[in-house]
């Protein structure tokens, strides 16, 4: 069930009550292509704010004090939109701050200046506040502590030592990607200190939810394996540690996950992890605890089409119970059209009523024309992914269009019931700094059309 985000006067109570008793935290782009013509495109408003809710939000006080004021849910609705969040957002110009306030549904990982100069324009603008999951910052990186400023607890954590996990000689166990260090999520301090310290990180930077990264167990395999090889392979499945009172580091991990939610969403703070993109066959982990989760990486065209499948009915199935999903991959190119219509295209099939979608090649200030498709209401709520298999491709109906996808290694013709649009996009990318919009759209009438491998097609109706 969906966390609400409707953060009520009690319940707001409630929180400032438990920071009060809790620790203290340590711690100029290219012109917008022109209109290459060949037909009319459907295209949607620009994200409108409407007034009824538009409540402003007062400071919070830094200190813990007490919260911000509820405010509506500024997680919209995606059933009949394209719900664009874009990551970190790079220092915006004024026109740029206007473009993506009005643009993107939100971001992450800013500091509340910035936060409040958006919402002064979309007061619906989400912000996130970025966390590690099960890991500790390496003590040199920086995440936003308190709203204002980036640093680090790692001086207060570091002097727990029961909170990390070690390996068989006794030594804590670091990430071979980056560092950060492995926390024993058993550990009752740790798991305290943890929804503690997330919640009053959330409340100070007046964020409407958490993106809890690198949260996968089955990341244990790549990121451990070498220093604590008890880790190596499947072990997070099938090995048991008397660390985690005899379970397996998935069992430990989905109570622990289970019970940050729990905590988190009782204060109307959303839970949003990392999970990955579901190609790990082996992970069992319980992904549906939490109020929502972040998908990165999904739909890569790299995909075998068997882990394309339980990727993508992993997220139909979440999306399904009207959780918040992120879905989130990258360009090598801007100007890769193809990519770009694929990721829309996988999107579009799994869509739900809190659905959100990005990609981006060089910088996170970039928009590309195929967003703002205005494709109505899906004409239902696929089950499964073979409930969608349509020609040898998969197919979805929305009120205005189709969608049409090939995740498989060889072309597939397909013949239309009548003629449609294939929408074609030209240009994208940066948003310059004048806040002018990239790239356009145009359409081509098909009646019949061949999907290369890995490719999607966006098609209205005529």
């Amino acid at each position: 069930m969906v966390v609400s985000m409707l953060r009520d006067h009690a319940a707001r109570l409630l929180l400032a009550g438990f920071l009060l008793a809790g620790s203290a935290c340590n711690g100029g782009g290219s012109a917008p292509a022109a209109d290459s013509g060949g037909g009319d495109v459907a295209v949607a408003d620009a994200a409108p704010t409407p007034a009824d809710a538009a409540a402003e939000r007062a400071p919070a006080d830094l200190a813990g004090v007490e919260a911000p004021p509820a405010s509506p849910s500024r997680f919209p609705d995606t059933t009949s939109t394209i719900g664009i969040l874009a990551d970190q957002l790079p220092n915006l110009s004024s026109q740029q701050m206007q473009f993506a306030a009005t643009r993107y549904v939100g971001s992450q990982k800013l500091l509340l200046g910035v936060t409040r100069a958006l919402r002064a324009i979309n007061p619906n603008f989400v912000v996130l506040h970025y966390h590690l999951a099960m890991w500790q910052s390496a003590p040199a990186t920086s995440f936003i502590t308190d709203g204002l400023n980036w640093g680090n607890d790692y001086p207060e954590v570091t002097t727990h030592e029961s909170w990390f996990w070690h390996n068989s000689s006794g030594a804590r166990v670091p990430s071979s990607a980056d560092g950060k260090l492995l926390m024993n999520v058993s550990d009752a301090g740790f798991a305290a200190y943890w929804a503690d310290s997330i919640a009053r990180q959330t409340v100070a930077g007046e964020y409407d939810g958490v993106f809890l990264d690198s949260a996968s167990p089955a990341l244990l395999q790549g990121e451990c394996g070498q220093t604590d090889p008890r880790l190596a392979g499947t072990a997070a499945r099938t090995q048991t540690f008397s660390e985690l009172g005899g379970q397996t580091w998935i069992a430990a991990w989905d109570t622990w996950i289970g019970a940050l939610d729990a905590s988190l969403g009782a204060a109307g703070i959303p839970l949003i992890p990392n999970t990955s993109a579901f190609v790990t066959t082996w992970d069992n982990s319980d992904y549906d605890r939490t109020a929502g989760i972040f998908v990165e990486g999904f739909a890569d065209p790299g995909f075998s089409v068997t882990d394309w499948k339980a990727s993508t009915n992993q997220i139909l199935a979440i999306a399904g119970q009207g959780k918040i999903v992120i879905l989130q991959n990258y360009l090598a190119d801007a100007s890769d059209i193809a990519r770009r219509l694929y990721y829309l295209a996988n999107y579009l099939l799994v869509k739900g009523s809190r659905t959100y979608l990005f990609y981006f090649a060089a910088k996170p200030l970039e928009w590309y024309p195929e967003w703002q498709i205005d494709f109505g209401a899906p004409a239902g709520a696929p089950a499964s992914v073979d409930a969608l298999a349509w020609q040898g491709v998969y197919r979805r109906d929305y009120a205005k269009g189709v969608v049409l996808l090939n995740p498989g290694t060889s072309a597939v013709s397909v013949t239309l019931e009548a003629p449609m649009r294939r929408v074609d996009p030209q240009g994208g990318g940066a948003v310059p700094s004048d806040g002018s919009v990239p790239g356009s759209l145009s359409t081509t009438s098909v009646s019949t059309l061949t999907l290369a491998a890995g490719a999607g097609a966006i098609l209205l109706l005529k």
